[in-house]
């Protein structure tokens, strides 16, 4: 089986002076795709690195894929993460994770969170603001947690996102607006402990919290070797409560229409009640677990980062009812 393995890197992003702070965190690391590529090689595959972009098309019709493996999170516009599946889509080639839906509801949290609530699932009251100057009074209460609609790797999120205050407010709500140029999302915030769960296929993997000395995660501490962030994983929960969260990033994944593998973000207030924060459907894989949740928490189950990887792939296989090269047969679900 040949697959084509698409990112978008972060040393092709258009860097320009205009951009804020951060802008192109999100995107992959050229060591990223080397260990995708290695663990794909190791399992017997052909496999080739494409970046994502307009000379993708072509490209891929050059290297004619049985499957492609997208982590490709695209450079510009609210549903960026979309393109790289639109463009597969045209050209019926078969791929690993969400299509151009499912990407599209997940990019844009102010959207998820209303798929949640019409599903069922428990989510924090926000409201969405597209002109900073028209503030309208809301019966969320205070403190509020302020971050741009459409972004991913705390892009936007700075020391002051927490506010407690209408005046607090307005200055966040004006600071995202002209920093990320994008509508901003403002939602109750909850006083509470943070997890995240991964998903491979339909099975979740072990619960990991994630512990802030601020109580949340900005953008500065994600990116920063000294933040005093730390996890724990498997989180220390009672057994019923690991099940019911793996249980709602399930069913969250499903909502959204996500495929293969993805990660949700929740917050449990004092009372243990979980609220969604988002769910990301190409989370961080960076090859070091101190770093990627989602490795962190694959590698708690015993998975290297080969099989994490050509787990994946085996969901796609399954889902697409492509036929099931040998080598992952021992990868069964």
């Amino acid at each position: 089986m040949k697959i084509a393995v698409l990112a978008t890197l972060k040393e092709d992003a258009p860097i320009s002076p205009e951009e804020p702070p951060g802008r192109w965190d999100d995107l992959d690391d050229r060591k990223t795709v080397d260990a995708i590529l290695a663990s794909l090689r190791g399992f017997g595959f052909e496999t080739e690195y494409f970046p994502t972009g307009p000379s993708l098309a072509q490209n891929l019709q050059e290297y004619a894929p049985d499957l492609c493996f997208n982590t490709g999170e695209g450079h510009y516009g609210a549903s960026r993460e979309s393109q790289t599946p639109a463009i597969l889509d045209m050209l019926r080639i078969p791929y690993t994770g969400a299509g151009v839906l499912g990407m599209s509801l997940s990019h844009n949290k102010h959207i998820a969170k209303k798929i949640f609530r019409f599903s069922g699932l428990p989510t924090a009251g926000f409201t969405v603001i597209t002109d900073p100057g028209r503030i309208n009074d809301t019966d969320l209460r205070y403190p509020l947690f302020v971050k741009p609609a459409h972004e991913g790797s705390s892009i936007g999120i700075n020391d002051h996102a927490l506010v407690h205050t209408r005046s607090e407010l307005e200055r966040q709500v004006e600071w995202v607006w002209n920093t990320v140029h994008s509508p901003v999302l403002v939602e109750e915030y909850i006083q509470g402990r943070e997890f995240t769960i991964g998903v491979i296929g339909n099975d979740p993997l072990p619960v990991v919290e994630v512990v802030s000395p601020t109580g949340f995660y900005s953008n500065r501490l994600k990116e920063s070797e000294n933040s005093g962030v730390y996890r724990l994983c498997p989180a220390p929960l009672p057994e019923e409560k690991t099940a019911e969260l793996q249980n709602l990033a399930v069913r969250a994944m499903r909502a959204l229409e996500l495929f293969d593998w993805c990660r949700m973000d929740v917050r449990m207030d004092g009372n243990g009640q979980p609220f969604i924060l988002e769910v990301n459907p190409m989370p961080l894989i960076y090859p070091d677990p101190e770093q990627a949740s989602f490795l962190f928490a694959a590698r708690a189950t015993g998975l290297t980062y080969a099989e994490m990887i050509n787990k994946i792939v085996l969901s796609a296989i399954y889902r697409l009812g492509l036929p099931i090269p040998v080598p992952l047969t021992a990868l069964v679900f």
